[in-house]
C-alpha cells in the first residue's frame, strides 16, 4: 500500500493505493490524524485505487472519523473501489462516512456512479 498526502490546496487530499490489510491499515489513520491535528475544514481521502480492504481498513476508518469528528474536520471518503464499498456495506459502517464521487460537494449514493466523470477535488 501505498499513501499520498497533497496539501496544495484547500482541502487535503489523502491518496490510497494497493492493498489494505492488518499490516497497513494504521497507516491511513496515522497519517489522517497528522493530517487532522492542523485543523483543516475537511479531509478526503481518496479510495479509488484500493487493490484489497480488509476489516482492518474499516478500523482505520473508524479510527479516522472518531478523530475527524473529534477536532471539528470534516471528513469525506472519495471514489471508493468496489472493495471498500462491498466492506462497508456488509459490515453496516456505511451510514458513518460521507461518500462522495469526483466531487466533495456532490456526494452519490455508492452503487450510483457516473461514468466518465473525474474531477479532483
Amino acid at each position: 500500500m501505498t499513501l499520498d498526502l497533497d496539501t496544495d490546496g484547500p482541502v487535503p487530499l489523502i491518496t490510497v493505493r494497493g492493498e489494505v490489510d492488518m499490516s497497513t491499515a494504521h497507516l491511513i489513520s496515522e497519517l489522517a490524524e497528522h493530517t487532522i491535528a492542523r485543523r483543516p475544514a475537511r479531509l478526503v481521502l481518496d479510495l479509488s485505487r484500493v487493490t484489497f480492504f480488509s476489516a482492518h481498513g474499516i478500523s482505520a476508518l473508524l479510527r479516522t472519523r472518531r478523530a475527524a469528528a473529534g477536532a471539528d474536520v470534516g471528513l469525506i471518503l472519495r471514489d471508493a473501489a468496489p472493495c471498500v464499498t462491498y466492506l462497508l456495506m456488509v459490515t453496516g459502517t456505511r451510514r458513518n462516512f460521507r461518500v462522495a464521487t469526483t466531487r466533495v460537494d456532490d456526494p452519490v449514493p455508492v452503487g450510483k456512479r457516473r461514468t466518465g466523470e473525474h474531477s479532483p477535488v
